[in-house]
Order: structure tokens, then sequence, then C-alpha cells
């Protein structure tokens, strides 16, 4: 039986199923931008796709198929999720960004029916020159009210300059980009600051848009696509800039996502004041409803997590949790990564003894479940995504994690 909820890796290799002589695909050298970006779809389109579904903590994975025997078509390599709802996940095609320059341009997005095992092809917005995306993962997509169709928005910077916003909405059954100019009420101190981390749909008429550092930008689509903006219940995180020079990841302490209905925010609290007597550990809130702040769902100190009966039977020393994600499926449950590290020698090396990933119930006494990743390494956050429930599971391409060995490779019948 397939699992409600599965938990991905967000960056996707192109990859053929099985060993192939690659075929140099036609590269559109001297071409011009049209000739360039007709060929960019058209090989697109010739992609298929393959899911392998676990149920959590064991990882899943979406892997996108290019044709037989052909070679990547001017760097296409791979794909990045940027966002699911339902059957549905949103990926951008190779380095492509709203605004990317040169080569980061060829792309465009891809749209996976876990339906049928689909890819369909969605070009980029016109004159993306014009627009400058606020994040590495800002396209959402949200399924219709039919549940036969679905919506594309990305968010963007208008240019030149960083004052002006605009989402550009794309709708399957009109398979057109519509723009929709917008006034993004950013407080003064951060709006040339904001960039999103991660993004979803919420309540089938909204999307949402994150920085986990500042907060969620919203566009209702009841109220003509209006953009409002919600800080976070815990500000800016405090730190020295010298211990990060290339700045602090969010993604290794926070996390949002819309979990059975509700926008739930995930933190801990290593970077912020903590009150007198406050331990180490970890909060999550709940929206209201109707937007006017958010109330504490749930705590859990992080010796609760050290001391539980299936952490130490694991054998694990006193490990610092990161990449939180929360289970989109089950209100109070988190999923973190430990990363059991030692350093050695004069030269004081950093060696990788192991990576496990926990689940903690934080509604149930904060039981812990651990999970040693034995062949796969998690290096950023992970995604949450409910498209395991809507598979077709006659079809031939979506298979489970039971008929694949330990190498990963299929096994016979």
């Amino acid at each position: 039986m397939a699992p409600p909820m599965v938990l991905l890796k967000r960056h996707v290799d192109f990859s053929h199923d099985v060993a192939a002589v690659p075929i140099p695909s036609p590269c559109p050298w001297g071409a011009s931008n049209k000739e360039t970006s007709d060929a960019v779809i058209e090989y697109l389109r010739a992609l298929k796709a393959r899911a392998v579904v676990a149920s959590p903590p064991q990882l899943s994975s979406l892997r996108i198929l290019p044709p037989p025997n052909s070679a990547p078509l001017l760097g296409l390599r791979s794909g990045h999720i940027s966002s699911a709802d339902k059957n549905l996940v949103a990926l951008y095609a190779g380095g492509y960004r709203p605004g990317a320059e040169t080569f980061a341009e060829m792309g465009a997005y891809l749209i996976y029916d876990a339906r049928d095992g689909s890819l369909s092809v969605i070009p980029p917005i016109p004159s993306h020159d014009e627009y400058m995306a606020m994040g590495h993962q800002s396209a959402v997509v949200m399924c219709d009210a039919t549940g036969g169709g679905y919506l594309l928005a990305e968010l963007v910077w208008v240019m030149p300059g960083f004052s002006r916003a605009a989402v550009w909405l794309w709708e399957s059954s009109a398979k057109e980009w519509v723009l929709k100019p917008g006034c993004l009420p950013l407080p003064p101190n951060i709006a040339m600051d904001f960039s999103i981390h991660s993004c979803f749909s919420y309540r089938g008429s909204t999307f949402c848009w994150v920085d986990l550092h500042q907060g969620m930008v919203l566009c209702d689509l009841h109220q003509g696509c209006k953009l409002s903006f919600i800080e976070l219940p815990q500000g800016r995180p405090n730190y020295d800039a010298s211990d990060y020079p290339g700045g602090l990841c969010a993604e290794e302490f926070r996390s949002v996502a819309c979990v059975r209905g509700s926008i739930k925010f995930l933190a801990f609290n290593k970077f912020v004041e903590r009150k007198p007597g406050e331990e180490y550990g970890l909060t999550v809130w709940t929206l209201y409803p109707d937007h006017p702040g958010w109330s504490i769902s749930y705590q859990c100190s992080v010796q609760d997590i050290w001391a539980n009966t299936n952490y130490q039977s694991a054998g694990l020393r006193q490990l610092a949790p990161s990449f939180p994600v929360l289970s989109i499926h089950q209100d109070g449950v988190v999923y973190l990564v430990v990363n059991d590290t030692s350093v050695v020698g004069k030269d004081r090396r950093l060696v990788h003894k192991a990576q496990y990933l926990l689940r903690v119930d934080m509604g149930n006494n904060n039981d812990v479940q651990v999970y040693q990743q034995k062949t796969t390494h998690i290096y950023s956050q992970l995604f949450a995504s409910e498209f395991s429930a809507h598979r077709r599971q006659d079809h031939p391409r979506e298979m489970e994690s039971s008929e694949f060995g330990a190498s990963g490779k299929r096994m016979k019948a």
C-alpha cells in the first residue's frame, strides 16, 4: 500500500533507466533565441518520469528519464523540485529561473502528475529578462477546483530595481502566462532582503512564499491576487557573521508547511535569545485561520530526543539535529537529520561516520524513530509531498521501494 506522504530530495537527476550510449542531441549553437527555446521545449517534452516511493523516514525518489541513447541538450542534466499539491509536483528543468543569464536560461517548468506518471512542460515566463525570481524555488503549483487542471504561480521582482513585484500565473486550461502586477507590502527594514526559501499552496485559493528569516507573502486568488505579508512568530536569527561567511542556512533550523489545512512554522531556538531556563529545542507554531497571529502547538527539547529509548538503543551520541521537515500528513510529527562526525589528526580533519534521519512525534511524548541513511547522504532540507497517495497503482513506471534491493537496482521476480 502506498504511503500517504513521502520525503524526497529536491534535486532530481535526468538519467537513463539503463546503460546507454549517448547520441548527441541537436545543439542549436548559433541559433536564434526562439530556435534555442523551441529546441529546449521539444527535448523536455520527450522526458519521462519514474517515482520510487517508500514510507518515511526512508527516502523516496523521483527520476526524470531522457529519451533512450540521447545526450543532455544544453546542459539539461537535472531538475529541482519547487512545490507540490496533491498529485502534482512542480520542478524547474535545468538551471532556469526568471531573470537568469546565459546557460541558466536554458530550461522551463515541469509538472509531474502522479495519477498517470506524466510530465507536462510549461515554457518560461515571457520577457523573463524584465523580471527576477525572488528565490531558488519559488514556483507554486495548485490543483484547481475541478481536480483536472492546475495553476502555477511565480512571484518575481519587476526590473530594474527591487521596488515592485508581480505574480505570473499559468492556467493549464488556458496554456498561457498572465501577468498580475501587485504591491508587495513588506516592512521597510526587509523590503530589499526578502528571499524565498520555500513555497506552497493553501486551501485551494492562496499561494504562499516563505522567507525563513523574515516572513511569508500570500497571494489570495479570491481577492484578485492581492498580496499580503505575515511576520514569523520567531524573529530574525542573531549570529556571528564571521562564523558563517557564506550566510546562515535557514533550512538547517527552520521549516514552514501546510499541515492538514493549517500553516505551521517550526524553528530551533539556536540563533535567538532564549528565556531564562529555556533549553535548546524546537517549537511548532500554528497560524490562526484569519491570520491575526500564531499560537504555540508543540515544544520539544533536544534533551528529550537524546533521552528517548529508541535514540539511545541506536547507540547515538548527543548529536545536534538539523534540516527539520514537518510532516504534511501527521500533525506534530517532524523529521530531523543528525550527522555522526568526529575530528581526527593533527590537521583536525572532520570525518563523517554515519547519518541518521529521525522521526519525532511531538504529539506523542516526543517518541523517536531512528533510520540510518546507508546509501544516500542528506546535505539539504528534504521535501515532503503527498503525491504517493494519488498514484495509479497499476502504472508500470510507478514502483514501491520494496521492488529494489539495497543497491537500488530492481529485483528480479
